[in-house]
């Protein structure tokens, strides 16, 4: 039987432990770079990541991974780790193997609308939705209509959404009647406070659809992945994945790598979160947003740099020292650098981290590891090999957040001398609802003193003062963090009271008591 627990799947562009990009690529062109972040060498890189995503491995956190680093308008390094196929023995490659990159579907969706608006179809962002909408009306939002911005923002205020037959053909466009079939109620009044919803997301999609006469995915072809030359990206719908997706596996302690279904998401949520991509596509993807239209960069065929920085803005936000949103992305500053992100989870996790200030930007993307769902049925004859060494919790996007900024952009500081009046931020906190639905009521955290001058918050700890209202953990966080886990928060006070917010957020508590 073969052992490939230990092995990195190495991908076609490696020879001799360099990557191909170093290989021809040469030293960099002298640009500004942040302080965090100077010039990077793919020898450096690679150092790092086979230690960290190394290690991961061998603890089955993943079952297979890509990873890559741009800088300025190159791609700096890129390689795999683990497997495409665990049983088959297909290794990871970042130019071949794709993945669901999930909720990062939701940015191509908002420069869809960016295009849109600079070639006058949107007269403004701050219009209603129901201006565009031809195949379905949003319902008023307590007598107000939501718009554009709302969405674009987590701030329509919607609810979950709701569960519609998903029973007829899969493919686009989405017809009129699952979209109004599927309306939630609102939960809370719109533009108060930005509270992540795929369905708002899909909305927006729809939206583009009807105002340029494509399909999402066509309109994406013609005006983003052709110009960049994003020629392994497409949005998906199927049940049945492509011959390079990857087949995710989890984990059996001494037993066989299992076979984890293809995740496939609801009809009515498509542009939430249904692209499949590569790293290297990803890796233009990235290039063109840090680029922002720069002349004589292929950003510049697709949007104006004033459209482009439109989109990159910060425009709403929870609290002030956390993330806040431009045109979907999340947007913050992270230890002096301004950083724009998203992450996506469809069993597949997925992360894009920009770096703007020093023009650098990271990719991650992986599936599988950890043990299996103890209610899914373990084939009795796997021709897939046997688990050796420990099976730990599978990696989050939380987690490798962490890992990549503690290495690139440095750990959070705070300041053990700091005294701070610890008990007016203690208590019980609710999550800010999202249903106002008694069957399924919202998730309560408590925050307690930790006796040595920190917090204790959701059983995690101890964060300690960093500034005004603000908590970072003096500890790595762990590898399996889950979303609404972080490694600072901020206390925020408004008429209604005390609010906590994740350093990267679309939503919070708040304090009950």
């Amino acid at each position: 039987m073969r052992n490939h627990d230990l092995s990195f799947g190495l991908s076609r562009r490696e020879f001799g432990g360099l990557t191909l990009a170093a290989l021809l690529a040469g030293p960099l062109a002298k640009t500004a770079m942040a302080k965090g972040i100077g010039s990077l060498k793919a020898t450096d890189i690679q150092v790092w990541a086979d230690d960290v995503f190394g290690r991961a491995l061998a603890e089955h956190r993943f079952s297979g991974l890509n990873f890559a680093v741009t800088q300025g308008n190159d791609t700096v390094f890129m390689k795999g780790y683990g497997y495409q196929d665990v049983a088959a023995g297909t290794p990871m490659d970042p130019c071949k193997t794709q993945t669901r990159i999930a909720s990062l579907t939701k940015t191509f969706m908002s420069i869809s609308l960016a295009i849109l608006k600079e070639r006058g179809k949107v007269d403004s962002l701050d219009d209603p939705v129901n201006k565009y909408l031809k195949r379905a009306q949003l319902p008023k939002n307590n007598g107000e209509d939501i718009t554009i911005w709302d969405l674009l923002t987590h701030r329509g205020g919607f609810a979950n959404t709701r569960t519609v037959p998903d029973d007829i053909a899969r493919k686009f466009p989405i017809p009129p009647e699952i979209i109004k079939a599927s309306m939630p109620d609102y939960a809370r009044p719109r533009n108060t406070v930005s509270v992540y919803s795929n369905f708002g997301s899909s909305i927006l999609g729809f939206m583009a659809e009807d105002i340029s006469g494509q399909t999402l995915n066509d309109f994406l072809k013609q005006n983003v992945y052709g110009p960049l030359g994003m020629t392994n990206t497409e949005v998906g719908l199927s049940e049945t994945p492509s011959p390079n997706m990857i087949t995710q596996y989890a984990y059996v302690p001494g037993g066989a790598a299992v076979k984890l279904p293809y995740p496939t998401i609801t009809l009515v949520t498509p542009y939430a979160g249904s692209i499949n991509s590569t790293a290297e596509d990803m890796s233009k993807w990235i290039i063109a947003n840090i680029q922002e239209g720069a002349s004589g960069t292929p950003s510049a065929k697709i949007m104006k740099p004033e459209t482009w920085k439109l989109m990159h803005t910060r425009h709403r936000g929870n609290s002030d020292r956390t993330s806040g949103f431009g045109m979907t992305f999340f947007t913050y500053d992270y230890n002096g650098e301004r950083v724009l992100e998203h992450y996506g989870s469809l069993q597949h996790y997925t992360l894009e981290l920009m770096c703007m200030d020093s023009k650098t930007g990271i990719y991650v993307t992986f599936a599988g590891g950890g043990e299996p769902d103890k209610r899914l049925e373990i084939p009795a004859n796997s021709t897939a090999p046997k688990t050796v060494g420990p099976v730990k919790e599978r990696m989050s996007h939380t987690g490798a957040r962490a890992l990549i900024f503690d290495h690139f952009l440095g750990k959070l500081p705070f300041d053990r001398s700091l005294k701070v009046d610890l008990a007016k931020y203690t208590g019980r906190y609710r999550d800010i609802p999202r249903a106002p639905d008694p069957a399924r009521p919202p998730a309560e955290i408590t925050v307690t003193d930790s006796g040595d001058g920190g917090l204790i918050i959701d059983k995690r700890g101890v964060y300690r003062p960093a500034g005004p209202n603000i908590f970072v953990l003096d500890r790595p966080i762990e590898l399996e963090a889950g979303f609404s886990d972080a490694n600072m928060f901020e206390f925020a006070t408004d008429a209604k009271g005390m609010k906590l917010f994740g350093h990267i957020n679309a939503g919070g508590y708040e304090k009950i008591a």
